[in-house]
C-alpha cells in the first residue's frame, strides 16, 4: 500500500473515531413563561394567581404550577380558571380555588394541538361570582 492510501485510510478512521465520540444533541427544551394574573388588573390585592406555563409535548399538554392567592380573613374566596384551546375550539379545563390565604397547585391541561391558555381569576362572593379580565398566552 503506498504512502497516500494508508494516509487516506488513516484519515477516514480517525474522522469516525471523531464523530463516533462527540456528544448527541437533546432536543431542545419545552419553553415556559411565568404568568401573573389579579381579579382586577389595578389591584391584585382582592385575590391573584401566579406561576409557570409549560408548553410540554409539542402542544399537546400543558403544565401549569402555581398558586391562587386570597386575601385573607375575607367573606369572599378566589378562583383561577384554565383554558386550554385548539386554535378556536376549547379543548379542556380546570380551576383551583383559595378561601384563605395561599393555595399551590399543578394543573395539566390536554388536548391535540393546544397553542393558546385562557387564565381568568374570579371572586366568589356571598352574591355571586365575578371575574376580572383573562390573560391569553399562546405557544410559539
Amino acid at each position: 500500500m503506498n504512502k497516500f492510501a494508508r494516509i487516506g485510510i488513516t484519515s477516514i478512521a480517525l474522522l469516525g473515531a471523531v464523530q463516533v465520540a462527540s456528544p448527541v444533541t437533546a432536543a431542545p427544551a419545552a419553553p415556559t413563561e411565568q404568568f401573573h394574573v389579579c381579579y382586577k388588573n389595578s389591584d391584585c390585592n382582592m385575590g391573584y394567581s401566579a406561576g409557570v406555563l409549560d408548553w410540554n409535548d409539542g402542544g399537546h399538554a400543558q403544565h401549569l404550577s402555581g398558586s391562587v392567592v386570597n386575601r385573607t380573613n375575607s367573606d369572599y374566596s378566589t378562583t383561577v380558571v384554565f383554558e386550554a384551546y385548539s386554535f378556536d375550539e376549547k379543548v379542556d379545563s380546570d380551576s383551583r380555588t383559595s378561601r384563605n390565604g395561599t393555595h399551590n397547585f399543578d394543573v395539566f391541561l390536554t388536548g391535540w394541538m393546544v397553542n393558546r391558555i385562557k387564565i381568568t381569576v374570579c371572586q366568589n362572593f356571598p352574591t355571586g361570582q365575578k371575574c376580572g379580565a383573562a390573560e391569553h398566552y399562546y405557544y410559539g
